[in-house]
């Protein structure tokens, strides 16, 4: 009876709690990190990676590197089309005959002019290497019973690695993605035999790989950070929260000012409140417009 009670109050307090605020989504965007030679803006996609290969990939798993493939050039196409100017493009998501090692040779050079002049493209984006792999952990878990029994968590990691070159045939860039998830618990009495592995993950390992295209392109573009704000509702601020919510803050900057010079305390502190997260939000609006009118004016 007593649990019962405990859970009640604890609903109860979180009920009256999230009663009195609105959550907002907010975006802040900043300027790129590195910075492309000028007038470049036609992207080319090549895979370096030949995952059909036995003696490194096993057959039943070539199912989860073709996703890794195909997720990297899905995250770099949905970074590099965020500029209205820039092409992106594919020649070839399993080109054979290239190793990391082979990659390294001063000849690799005209390789990659010869590819970069056929498609007209001023930047080359290769995908040297990937690795995929499960890890587990196990542990002992007490069960309902007052006893234990063996436990196994599984991860799935993706590595991937990219080199970025000019039309010239050099390196501007070099970067890995390290990417890892949680994908199952399983557990047994008996063993601890069968689960994830990397030719039945293809949707996860999909992620992973476009996750990681998206960090290393992307330090090349505007980036837009997602956060929360809270604001206090009840009354004229429950009105007005839906103007902030759906996106028409300036709309509540007069009403607000105004709650925030009352004569009640209380209500003074929480439309200041709400003034400046409104405040904020437009604020963030203009540093937007004016990081992509400098990048796209570039």
């Amino acid at each position: 009876m007593k649990k019962l009670f405990l859970r009640f109050t604890i609903a109860i307090t979180v009920a009256l709690a999230s009663s009195c605020t609105t959550l907002v989504q907010m975006e802040r965007t900043s300027p790129p990190e590195s910075l492309l030679p000028g007038d470049s803006n036609r992207f080319l996609f090549v895979n370096f990676y030949d995952y059909l290969i036995p003696d490194f990939i096993r057959d039943r798993h070539e199912r989860g590197y073709a996703a890794a493939v195909k997720g990297y050039a899905m995250g770099l196409s949905e970074m590099v089309q965020k500029d209205h100017r820039a092409v992106f493009m594919i020649a070839d998501t399993l080109r054979k005959g290239y190793t990391v090692m082979s990659m390294q040779y001063p000849e690799f050079t005209d390789t990659v002019r010869a590819i970069c002049s056929k498609y007209g493209a001023d930047l080359l984006v290769a995908l040297d290497s990937i690795r995929l792999w499960v890890d587990w952990d196990i542990y002992l878990e007490e069960n309902d019973e007052g006893g234990s029994m063996l436990a196994k968590d599984f991860y799935l990691f993706s590595n991937t690695y990219m080199t970025l070159y000019g039309s010239d045939g050099g390196v501007i860039d070099r970067c890995s993605g390290e990417k890892n998830t949680y994908v199952k618990s399983k557990y047994t009495v008996f063993g601890m035999f069968g689960g994830p592995n990397v030719g039945n993950q293809e949707e996860r390992i999909k992620l992973l790989s476009q996750a990681a295209a998206r960090d290393c392109i992307g330090r090349y573009f505007p980036f837009t950070e997602e956060y929360t704000a809270k604001l206090y509702s009840g009354g004229d601020l429950t009105k007005l929260n839906l103007l902030i919510v759906g996106g028409k803050p300036e709309e509540a900057i007069a009403p607000l000012t105004e709650l925030s010079q009352s004569a009640s305390a209380s209500l003074a502190e929480k439309a200041a409140h709400n003034l400046a997260i409104a405040n904020e939000i437009i604020e963030n609006k203009r540093i937007a417009q004016e990081v992509w009118g400098n990048f796209q004016g570039k």
